[in-house]
């Protein structure tokens, strides 16, 4: 998994899986900029993503932000099956708004990420 940030936005590039070491690293990163930034903007790119594992999987499932109203746009890239996984882990912990784009739309979500509006 690569992380990094630009401004009040994070780019997270996730390659084959994410694992328990991936996750808290993710969570570290993203509170942090979460405190450091009124507003944030997550892109999160699922390369030849096959899986999570079991732990990783299930500790995202109590993900809590602090200041989570400061996350305001999460682009997700990636095949519709991890879409709709991210999604339903993501939704009840944010009310931030999510869009998904597929693998050939990458440019496309970094765009929307970038926009200076909300």
């Amino acid at each position: 998994m690569t992380i990094y940030k630009k401004e009040c936005k994070v780019y997270m590039v996730a390659r084959n899986g994410l694992d328990a070491t991936d996750h808290e690293n993710l969570i570290l990163q993203l509170k942090d900029h979460i405190q450091a930034h009124n507003k944030v903007y997550w892109y999160i790119e699922m390369e030849n993503f096959k899986a999570w594992t079991a732990s990783s999987y299930w500790n995202d499932i109590v993900l809590k932000l602090p200041n989570e109203e400061r996350l305001k746009r999460v682009a997700l890239v990636g095949n519709e099956k991890w879409h709709e996984q991210f999604t339903e882990v993501l939704t009840p912990f944010t009310r931030a708004h999510m869009k998904f784009f597929g693998p050939s739309e990458k440019d496309l979500a970094k765009e929307w990420i970038e926009k200076k509006n909300n």
